[in-house]
């Protein structure tokens, strides 16, 4: 039986009755009918601005241009009962926006979650809830906050499918021990941190997520966090880093990522961080593609593509599977693949490069993967002039190169039967072409392979013949 004072505070509302809970329709004090309602009832709130609420039982409420609203130290909806489900609702100018605190069960959907002083929406001790299609957005911005979506001590919950733009810090934030949640389809954009665990967060699935355009790091893992899967999300363009691990996180896997055009490092794993396994991810256009501070991390499968600095491995990793399932794809590697076998010493081709590529002077990929490899110097034209000439002639050589990093040396040699000859030539840039003059004083009459060399500030090299060339001896030039 409902109580008289219900009674009176329902005769402007319309009531139906469902199977499991009336639905109740609600233009003012908002407070009062939840008070009022029964367990399993839904509210069905019409628009206008709200005071703050707090829900001690079951309900659902719906809102339809509803906005609620709290000063001070408030949360703007507090929720200490399990069951609860919230859509719909403008949520603005709170300390917290939606405060979960010891519950289960809860459904928290479709709200805008906007400048609140604390989190936009917090999960406090709050097991097994789902946070789903929210835009929790310029949260924390002054005072004392920092977060979009917020998890403390909480276990097992899904959040998928929101937005956390601009918040002062954190898109999402887990702190501490927050275990075995599911982080799915977020857009965690704008802000320091996309998504930062700061201790003691393990067991987490962390995939298909955006955790782009931050002004530090797309996702963060700092003390202590073991176990988490961080598969298929898109992680570009943050100003320091793609992925940073870092004091003792590890048994990590991280796959199917794209990590590109994070400004300094595309993954940083430092600090007895160990046991991490990185796989299949493509890794681009960084200053430092991959930054390994721990040991005993296994990577494999990658495309690491056109870093400035590749890989700087200080902890003695491994960079490969044993064969056949071979390494990494490294987009400078500069060698053949002519042999097969886990020797690479059958001849036959396997996909995999001939020699290891090295990656640090304690560390190798004993089976890089052939494939998209990209010239750092590339040939574009040539043109010699004459070919066919008399001990002491010169030759005038004309190239076009193409190159990532500035070219630091540009020479020709000429060989014979493999044995470099006497002389060589300078090619100096003009004009956009490198030009040299090279004289045949110092040879021999006979045949010679005129060759380029060119090496960039990184110490990448090319070498490629320019043709062939005929000396004769200055007695006579007929053929």
């Amino acid at each position: 039986m409902r109580n008289t004072s219900f009674c009176i505070l329902l005769a402007a509302l319309l009531i139906s009755t469902l199977a499991d809970g009336a639905t109740l329709k609600v233009s003012s004090d908002l407070q009062s009918a939840i008070d009022a309602a029964s367990s399993g009832d839904t509210l069905e709130v019409a628009a206008g601005i709200y005071d703050k609420i707090t829900l001690e039982k079951s309900l659902n409420l719906l809102g339809t241009g509803a906005v609620i609203r709290a000063g001070g130290r408030d949360a703007c909806i507090s929720i200490n009962a399990d069951g609860v489900n919230i859509s719909g609702f403008l949520v603005e100018n709170g300390f917290y926006g939606i405060k979960l605190d010891h519950v289960r069960r809860c459904r928290i959907s479709n709200n805008t979650v906007i400048h609140c002083a604390q989190p936009g929406i917090a999960l406090l001790y709050s097991d097994g809830n789902i946070i789903a299609g929210n835009n929790a957005s310029f949260n924390g911005i002054v005072g004392e906050g920092w977060y979009g979506i917020y998890l403390s001590n909480s276990n097992e919950n899904l959040i998928t499918d929101n937005v956390a733009y601009g918040n002062g810090a954190y898109g999402i934030n887990l702190f501490p021990s927050c275990s075995n949640n599911t982080i799915t389809g977020n857009r965690l954009q704008g802000n320091m941190y996309g998504l930062y665990m700061f201790r003691d967060c393990g067991g987490n699935i962390i995939q298909n997520n955006d955790m782009s355009g931050n002004t530090n790091s797309g996702l963060d893992l700092r003390f202590n966090c073991n176990g988490n899967t961080i598969a298929n999300n898109s992680i570009e363009n943050n100003a320091v880093a793609g992925i940073t691990l870092m004091e003792n996180s590890g048994g990590n896997t991280i796959t199917g990522n794209e990590i590109n055009y994070n400004s300094r490092y595309g993954l940083q794993i430092q600090s007895r961080s160990e046991g991490n396994t990185i796989a299949f991810n493509n890794i681009s256009w960084s200053q430092t593609g991959i930054f390994l501070e721990s040991g005993d991390n296994s990577i494999y499968g990658n495309r690491i593509i056109e870093n400035t600095i590749q890989a700087d491995d200080r902890g003695g990793n491994i960079w490969n599977r044993e064969y056949p399932l071979g390494g990494n794809l490294w987009s400078d590697y500069i060698g053949q693949d002519e042999m097969k076998g886990s020797g690479q010493d059958v001849p036959g081709q396997d996909g995999f490069g001939d020699k290891p590529y090295p990656v640090s002077p304690t560390s190798r990929d004993r089976y890089p993967i052939m494939g998209g490899q990209i010239k750092q110097i590339s040939l574009l034209s040539q043109e010699i002039d004459p070919s066919d000439l008399r001990v002491g002639d010169s030759i005038d050589i004309k190239v076009d190169l193409q190159s990532r990093y500035p070219l630091l040396q540009v020479v020709a040699r000429a060989y014979q039967n493999s044995e470099q000859a006497q002389g060589y030539c300078r090619l100096v840039k003009s004009d956009g072409i490198y030009r040299g003059s090279f004289s045949t004083a110092l040879l021999l009459p006979g045949s010679y392979d005129l060759v380029l060399v060119a090496k960039d500030q990184r110490g990448n090299e090319l070498e490629e013949s320019l043709g062939q060339i005929k000396v004769k001896a200055r007695s006579g030039f007929a053929t």
